[in-house]
């Protein structure tokens, strides 16, 4: 039997089952931060910074405050964790690495056509770079990039430049895609690599699961993270090739389906097959908390799908020319109750201990529903992110509509937040 949902309540089941819905936890822990992963299957990375970076900001919205060396011990010392490419560069829990395995397989099959023609190009000129990483860790341990030396007569890297200019950093890119190698730990952000069978040395590759069998877990992991999928909507939680040409999805769907895992459901407005979560079908989950999430956040990584169910586009404009952003640098999208009702362009400066709002945008249908309750809530959050970023104060520069900023700045004069002395620093005008 298919079920009608409205939209509302399918975000609700989404939001729940990314577990945003009611208040973080209190105390979080450590290992609630590992099942927190273990649910979402997939933490995606990033290297931005101008407030915590990304993997961090999606823990924060989900546990609150917590030490930020858990996630390195969680990769490093504890092994629960391991990085690849599940969705894009993420960490991901290690009871997923035989679905993943095959992956890595494919990439180290030259014959095969995982790699476009251009890499294996390089792979073919650049045989020695690889066999020298292979050769350091075989018989040193873990390095890093900085563990190899530029090429003799090699210019100084641009500083765009990806790998730099030392051939072993691509190298070891490549043989980690390859499973030849995994991130042994992190510091300061930087990866460390081993072998592959010294960091995981329980693995064989004949405990590698069937090709149904991988796809079939995967896409019962991303749909009880996602609560909510449809055929077009699935393959993307784990970048998986199952799109419509091939028909896996919407075959895998089914299959859950016989299995009771899924409900079929129709959705106000979606004009396509949707499938939700049984399990979460029959929970009742409390509106979410009002948060700041991430761009490459796992509820809103897919741009079409947040478009679809949250009416709200999604914009990265990190590299686009500041003359051109519509809305800031690495802005953060702000989730309130069940609906993403506008968005944040911050900066931590943490010298200062001052996070700096550099600009508010309301979504134009909230802008009169933003009520003092929308604002006492948001400064609560502001004051709880600035302290997660290592801030005491916030201050808010423009925002739009024009006297958001204001009504905003009240509240944070209401929560102590905001140095008197920065008073002059807001700007009340449009964005």
């Amino acid at each position: 039997m298919t079920i009608d949902l409205s939209q509302r309540e399918a975000r609700r089941i989404m939001l729940g089952s990314q577990l945003l819905a009611g208040k973080p936890p209190a105390r979080p822990t450590q290992r609630r931060m590992r099942e927190t992963i273990s649910h979402l299957g997939a933490l995606q990375i990033d290297t931005i910074h101008v407030v915590a970076r990304s993997h961090h900001i999606v823990l924060w919205s989900r546990l609150g405050q917590h030490p930020q060396g858990w996630l390195d011990n969680l990769l490093g010392k504890e092994r629960a964790l391991f990085e690849y490419w599940s969705h894009a560069a993420a960490f991901t829990p290690i009871e997923l690495f035989p679905y993943f395995r095959r992956q890595m397989l494919r990439h180290a099959d030259l014959d095969e056509l995982a790699w476009s023609e251009r890499s294996r190009e390089w792979m073919s000129e650049n045989r020695s770079a690889l066999d020298e990483v292979m050769q350091r860790i075989t018989e040193h341990g873990p390095v890093n990039s900085t563990s190899f030396d530029a090429p003799e007569g090699s210019t100084r890297a641009e500083a765009w430049a990806w790998y730099g200019n030392k051939p072993t950093n691509r190298a070891l890119e490549m043989l980690w895609t390859m499973g030849e190698i995994m991130v042994d730990r992190r510091e300061k952000f930087q990866r460390w690599y081993d072998l592959t069978e010294r960091i995981h040395p329980t693995w064989s590759d004949d405990q590698l699961p069937t090709i149904e069998e991988e796809r079939l877990a995967l896409a019962r992991i991303a749909i009880r993270a996602m609560g909510v999928t449809t055929a077009r909507w699935l393959p993307d939680y784990f970048r998986m090739p199952w799109g419509p040409r091939e028909g896996i999805a919407t075959a895998l769907l089914h299959e859950l389906q016989a299995q009771g895992d899924i409900t079929p459901v129709r959705i106000k407005g979606i004009d396509e097959p949707a499938w939700v979560s049984t399990q979460a079908l029959t929970q009742r989950f409390a509106l979410s908390r009002t948060t700041l999430l991430s761009p490459f956040d796992s509820l809103i990584w897919d741009r079409r799908r947040t478009l679809q169910m949250f009416d709200f586009e999604l914009r990265l404009e990190s590299y686009t020319p500041a003359p051109r952003r519509q809305y800031g640098y690495f802005c953060l999208p702000i989730l309130y109750r069940d609906q993403l009702v506008g968005r944040i362009d911050p900066k931590a400066e943490r010298r200062e201990g001052l996070l700096r709002v550099q600009a508010l945008h309301l979504e134009p249908w909230f802008e009169r529903k933003a009520d003092d309750r929308f604002y006492a809530s948001l400064a609560t959050t502001l004051g709880d992110f600035a302290r997660f970023n290592g801030c005491e104060h916030v201050v808010v520069e423009r925002s739009n509509p024009a006297d958001a900023a204001l009504r905003l700045t009240g509240s944070l004069d209401d929560c102590g937040l905001r140095r008197p002395q920065l008073e002059e620093q807001l700007v009340v005008e449009g964005a």
